[in-house]
């Protein structure tokens, strides 16, 4: 290894311990310094940053913010302007899931990916070490399964752009300096230069590595998915790293296929000793059967993503999960304070400036949101993000509770995202994006919708979105693949998904006449009020699913999708 793990995740974990026991100071003193370095910028010189001495003053000069107040700024940034946002160039512009088909860039200074690279990278081998503080570094720290990849993608001008999870490894690899012999997968598979589902080469190399100490990834659900797929395809695998072959029923493109076969000759005594292990034994405990040397398993989970959390836990058996970071395009907010407990992240002062609309407890009486000391615990509260990046005062829309405190740092839980989303591998699909999805289905398949809703659906290989719809007019053969069409033109996120393999097409049930009627009916004999229900999209709960599932035409049959509505 060429990089120090434990020195630099022992520097990261020291520097969270410090900087928390000094949180509000650091906060202050961070909003100040903000503000000065970007005053002559276009957004400081119409704020009036050179009047702002505290963080009081910054509340009455600086608005709250959303999206929309930034993309003029961020299109002149995009086209070349200086000093718009930040005195401090854009290196990167994260592209996020936009409304209407229109993605959202954001802009990332160097700053933050000094954040970044220090407590979303380097904290995790911190928290390893000290996890194994009675073991030798060298039975800590090794070759990592990276399960993401990063295609190389750059704007006009030649800057880097792409999503938040691939900022660092990009940033790090802009000279071509990043070092991936830590790597157990070559340096030009982590970094490709045209994306495509490289799945089944990152396993082959993976399994071929005996030594594995560590599996990294950014949601749990794709770290299950490949544990996944090596159960499924086990002996074709096996049979493939005898024979130094690529199985032809394996979806590659033939320069990836050669690829393989050159770097990845016959291995017997490696497939012997995998062959061992028998096919109907692999799942409970599977990661240490195979790598018996991996100390833990990084992906972000828990709540948001409960069987998928759960079926991890299953193939990892006693090896910890690090559920790591508590993140968005708009910033790194918080890190998980140690392994094996999902839900609970330390907002780090040194991330940004955070404020805090209360929704439980008291409020102040000058109606501005709280500051991160006023917080209380077991409160919930809607964040507002200054970032180092050129965004001020930024709705999130995520509401949080405070479960406890890190020194004088909050450790809070992710409750949900005001606008509601469905999310199956992070493309967050957002009502309105769903809506003009449908509208467009409408449009080409000639079904009038006259009501929808959504939910997740995990009974096959793929989990992927299951659609309700009640409506008049013909069926379309292709109804499913028209709605897969119009869910990428309409997300960003969702098309990549789709596009590596991660989502599968999604379905659709058909609802008898007066679903919805029945619903709000249902609803009122519930005791709700209808004056205080917003329409239904995503079914979040088991009641909304299940009395949906029971609307369902012909008992059920989803796949259904030819026969005229009446």
């Amino acid at each position: 290894m060429r990089l120090d793990y434990g020195k630099l995740g022992q520097e990261a974990l020291e520097r969270l311990r410090n900087t928390s026991e000094n949180a509000v100071s650091i906060q202050k003193s961070l909003l100040v310094e903000l503000i000065h370095d970007n005053r002559n910028t276009v957004y400081g010189r119409k704020y009036g940053f050179y009047k702002i001495e505290d963080v009081w003053e910054y509340q009455k000069r600086v608005p709250v913010s959303v999206y929309e107040d930034y993309e003029d700024y961020i299109l002149q940034m995009i086209g070349g302007k200086d000093s718009v946002l930040t005195a401090k160039p854009a290196v990167y512009f994260c592209i996020s899931s936009g409304t209407m088909g229109r993605p959202k860039y954001l802009p990332l200074t160097e700053a933050d990916l000094d954040i970044q690279y220090l407590y979303a990278y380097g904290l995790v081998f911190g928290i390893a070490g000290e996890y194994y503080r009675d073991l030798p570094e060298t039975e800590v720290f090794g070759k990592i399964f990276q399960i993401g990849e990063f295609a190389k993608t750059y704007m006009e001008d030649g800057r880097m752009n792409g999503i938040r999870s691939g900022a660092l490894y990009q940033w790090l690899d802009r000279d071509g300096q990043f070092d991936a012999s830590d790597y157990c997968v070559p340096k030009e598979v982590l970094f490709p230069d045209t994306l495509e589902d490289l799945l089944y080469v990152k396993v082959r190399f993976a399994l071929a590595e005996r030594g594995l100490c560590a599996i990294h990834g950014v949601f749990i659900n794709r770290v299950s998915k490949v544990m996944d797929y090596i159960q499924r395809n086990w002996e074709l695998l096996l049979r493939d790293m005898r024979q130094g072959s690529v199985d032809e029923s394996v979806n590659l493109s033939g320069r990836w296929r050669e690829y393989v076969m050159q770097k990845l000759p016959p291995d017997l005594s490696r497939a012997q000793e995998l062959g061992t292990i028998p096919n109907e034994k692999l799942c409970q405990g599977m990661i240490g059967k195979i790598w018996p040397n991996v100390r833990y398993v990084l992906a972000i989970g828990g709540k948001a993503f409960p069987y998928y959390t759960d079926k991890l836990k299953e193939y990892a058996g006693a090896i910890p999960i690090y559920h790591y970071a508590y993140a968005a395009s708009e910033g790194i907010f918080g890190v998980a304070r140690k392994s094996d407990e999902a839900d609970a992240y330390i907002l780090f002062p040194e991330a940004g400036f955070f404020e805090f609309y209360p929704l439980t407890g008291k409020k102040k009486d000058n109606g501005q949101p709280c500051f991160l000391w006023e917080l209380c615990k077991g409160e919930r509260y809607e964040l507002l993000f200054t970032n180092h990046s050129g965004l001020y005062r930024y709705c999130m829309g995520d509401v949080i509770e405070v479960i406890d405190w890190f020194g004088q740092a909050p450790v809070v839980k992710f409750c949900y995202r005001k606008n509601q989303v469905i999310s199956i591998a992070g493309e967050k699909s957002n009502q309105e994006q769903l809506e003009e999805a449908v509208n467009q289905f409408s449009c080409r398949t000639g079904i009038k919708v006259t009501g929808y809703c959504v939910q997740e659906d995990v009974s096959d290989v793929l989990p992927r979105y299951l659609f309700y719809m009640e409506g008049s007019g013909k069926r379309d053969v292709d109804a499913k693949r028209i709605l897969d069409e119009c869910l990428c033109c309409v997300n960003y996120e969702y098309r990549g998904c789709r596009k590596m393999n991660e989502i599968g097409e999604p379905r659709i049930a058909y609802l008898r006449e007066g679903s919805f009627e029945r619903y709000e009916e249902h609803l009122a004999a519930e005791g709700h009020l209808m004056g205080q229900n917003k329409r239904i999209c995503i079914l979040g709960t088991a009641e909304k699913k299940a009395f949906f599932a029971s609307e369902k035409e012909g008992g059920g049959n989803e796949k259904e999708n030819d026969r005229d509505y009446r």
